[in-house]
C-alpha cells in the first residue's frame, strides 16, 4: 500500500466510511484491552513502559471517539470515568496494591466503554473533516504524528483532542 505523499505508511487501509471507522475502533478496543491486562503482570520498567503506553493510545483513542463519533451519537460520554481511573492510577506508585487496583479500575471502565460503543452501527461516507481527523488519529496511535501529547493523562487527552479537531 502507498501512502499520499506527506502521509506516513501505516500499513492500514484508509479510513473513508463509517464502517471503516467501526473497524478501527473496534482493532484498538483489542489493542487497548490487551495493555491495560497486562500492566499488572508486569514489574518494574516494564509495567511503566506498558502503562506509559497504553495511557498514551488511550488518549488518542478517547479523542478520535470524542471528535469524530460522539457528536453523531448525541452521547455526552467520552470516556469520563475511564479518565477518572487512569488519573488514579497516575497518582500511585508502580509497584504499589494501590496502582495494581487503580489499573484493575481502569480495565473494567474500560470494557464498559467498549461494551457502550460496540453497539454503535457507523455506516456511509465520513465527511472530509472527519477523514482527516481519523488519518491525525492513525498517526499519533502509530506515533508517526507530529505533536507531543504531554505527561499526563489530562495533557494527553487534551492535546489528542485539539490535534484532531476541525481547523477553522
Amino acid at each position: 500500500m502507498t501512502a499520499h505523499l506527506g502521509e506516513p505508511d501505516t500499513g492500514r487501509a484508509p479510513v473513508h466510511t463509517g464502517e471503516d471507522l467501526a473497524a478501527l475502533l473496534a482493532e484498538q478496543h483489542g489493542e487497548l484491552r490487551e495493555a491495560w491486562c497486562r500492566v499488572p503482570r508486569l514489574h518494574s520498567g516494564a509495567r511503566e513502559d506498558v502503562f506509559l503506553h497504553a495511557r498514551r493510545l488511550l488518549a488518542v483513542h478517547v479523542a478520535l471517539e470524542q471528535v469524530v463519533l460522539l457528536p453523531r451519537l448525541e452521547v455526552d460520554e467520552a470516556g469520563a470515568a475511564l479518565g477518572r481511573e487512569v488519573l488514579a492510577a497516575e497518582q500511585e506508585g508502580l509497584e504499589s496494591l494501590g496502582f495494581d487496583a487503580a489499573c484493575a479500575r481502569v480495565a473494567v471502565a474500560f470494557l464498559r466503554h467498549c461494551a457502550a460503543l460496540e453497539e454503535v452501527r457507523l455506516t456511509g461516507v465520513l465527511p472530509e473533516a472527519d477523514r482527516e481527523a481519523v488519518a491525525t488519529a492513525i498517526a499519533l496511535w502509530d506515533g508517526t504524528g507530529d505533536a507531543y501529547l504531554g505527561n499526563t493523562w489530562v495533557e494527553m487527552r487534551d492535546t489528542a483532542v485539539e490535534q484532531l479537531a476541525p481547523r477553522d
